[in-house]
């Protein structure tokens, strides 16, 4: 089961997974680390690292598998209030109250680009990678929505979001295919499209709305500050509410077919999806005020890893047992087959063998090779007599 890693108010990184008892389901606490000294902003996930973000101005990455701090970024000189890696894992992306975008290579973790003033020297909000990786969006505190190529590594186009009525956007976030993204801002929920770079369509929430995940290109979740969760899509009007948290809901996160809330209070649920509807499965308290939340898919690399062994195993067992099917046949059924050559194991040395009959003789020692004679020149041996 797949594994939901929690950012806190108290500077912790908290894993939880779901597991059944006696056909009931439980969350069950994994991991707790404490790597950061303040509380933790952000957190995004890709492969075995995990980067987390905080008031400490550090991003601190986390190998997965052995669940050991593996390296601390100190490029920023304020809050890291976003990160996000890329969706094939090679890059992560990273945002700071001192108004820099970061971007930063995994692997030898150096500073591949930095825009120092991404927002006219104002913080950096968020931002979200489209799930091609060749452009980025962020928000800051100049009210701009502004574009990267990451291909070319320039910023494309700014849009000045005060004219289109948003004062201050607080998230932003693709859809699955990267045909929409919505963007936050005080009551509303403005949904954009890529191709028309415009407004398709606003939508006014009772209370402050906190945080979105798209389930598809058509239909998201939104977390209120109420505590209720409100799905709706974006060709209809009316939108299903579900009573969700006592306090606001802090950050949402979906995935295969269930969907993961979280409120300011630290409590944690996990709700079933059948038929567009929601049904809780479980819940659990954090004890710590929760801040962000992402999903750990570590569980099924490890599994990938695990079949792919297997598979090896099985092949050189069936080659082991063809080998004693030929050795166990008699000469009386005929001459055999000759037997193809065996593979080398990897570190194993490569031995030589001459077929020639004149190197047999010498038991099968390479041939000795024969060096020519060096003519002398004349003419300089001439020239020694004369000055003799």
């Amino acid at each position: 089961m797949d594994e939901i890693v929690v950012g806190t108010y108290e500077g912790f990184l908290l894993g939880y997974s779901l597991s059944y008892e006696d056909e009931r389901s439980k969350i069950k606490q994994t991991f707790a680390t404490h790597s950061h000294t303040a509380s933790v902003r952000c957190v995004s996930i890709a492969g075995k690292f995990l980067a987390s973000g905080g008031t400490d101005d550090k991003v601190v990455v986390i190998d997965m598998k052995s669940r050991k701090e593996h390296t601390v970024l100190m490029n920023h000189d304020g809050t890291v209030n976003t990160a996000a890696f890329t969706h094939n894992g090679t890059h992560l992306l990273t945002g700071s109250d001192d108004g820099s975008i970061i971007v930063t290579r995994t692997g030898n973790w150096q500073i591949e680009k930095i825009w120092k003033k991404a927002h006219q020297g104002f913080p950096v909000t968020d931002l979200a990678v489209h799930p091609s990786d060749k452009l980025a969006l962020s928000i800051g505190g100049d009210k701009t929505l502004r574009t990267w190529n990451l291909v070319k590594g320039r910023p494309a186009f700014t849009i000045n979001l005060s004219s289109k009525g948003v004062t201050l956007p607080t998230e932003i976030k693709f859809s699955p295919t990267g045909d929409r993204f919505s963007l936050i801002h005080e009551q509303n929920v403005d949904v954009w499209t890529i191709s028309k770079a415009g407004i398709e369509k606003q939508i006014k929430c009772t209370t402050k709305p906190t945080s979105v995940q798209w389930v598809s290109d058509e239909r998201m979740y939104v977390g209120l500050d109420n505590g209720n969760i409100i799905s709706f899509t974006v060709s209809d009007t009316q939108a299903q509410t579900y009573k969700a948290h006592k306090q606001r809901v802090k950050c949402l996160h979906y995935n295969n077919d269930v969907l993961y809330s979280l409120s300011s209070s630290g409590e944690i649920k996990v709700w079933s999806e059948n038929d567009s509807k929601l049904s809780e499965l479980s819940s659990h308290n954090a004890a710590c005020r929760v801040t962000c939340v992402t999903l750990n898919r570590q569980s099924q690399l490890i599994k990938k890893e695990e079949k792919l062994d297997e598979h090896v195993e099985a092949e050189e067992s069936i080659e082991r047992t063809e080998e004693k099917d030929e050795s166990d046949v008699s000469d009386e059924d005929g001459p055999k087959a000759p037997s193809p050559p065996s593979k080398r194991k990897p570190g194993a040395f490569v031995t030589i063998s001459y077929g020639n009959d004149e190197d047999k003789k010498d038991g099968g020692a390479p041939p000795k090779k024969k060096f020519k004679k060096k003519k002398r020149n004349k003419n300089k041996n001439k020239k020694n007599k004369v000055v003799e």
